[in-house]
């Protein structure tokens, strides 16, 4: 049995996404848990400690920086990584001051998936 490296969290609407990067990262040996939703990604956090999170910023419950607020006013710290289509600058430097340490351009590149987990975990 493989050791498991870490506990990583993909928060994304889109099933086939976090199916994706859960596939990808479990290959490599890290366990991983996702969340369809902002509320239920928030209450996973919480929950599991995860080592790292990706966090989708546009989903339809509550946006990526409405989780990252949530989690600030909650005091819950986490290693987030932010995930994006959309190249809004102002968005993206109020994502950073919520406490998202990165970000990563979607569609997502592996090469790049793998480069962050190993700096992040």
């Amino acid at each position: 049995m493989p050791d498991i490296k870490g506990h990583i969290l993909v928060i994304d609407d889109e099933a086939e996404a976090c199916e994706f990067i859960k596939s990808f990262l479990e290959e490599r040996s890290y366990s991983v848990i996702t969340a369809l939703n902002g509320h239920s990604g928030i209450e996973s956090i919480k929950n599991n400690k995860p080592a790292l999170v990706f966090l989708d910023m546009r989903m339809p419950d509550i946006t990526g920086l409405e989780v990252l607020s949530k989690l600030k006013e909650d005091n819950i710290t986490a290693k987030i990584i932010l995930m994006t289509a959309i190249d809004e600058e102002a968005e993206i430097e109020k994502a950073k001051q919520l406490g998202a340490i990165g970000i990563i351009k979607k569609p997502v590149q592996l090469q790049e998936l793998s480069a962050t987990v190993k700096q992040n975990v």
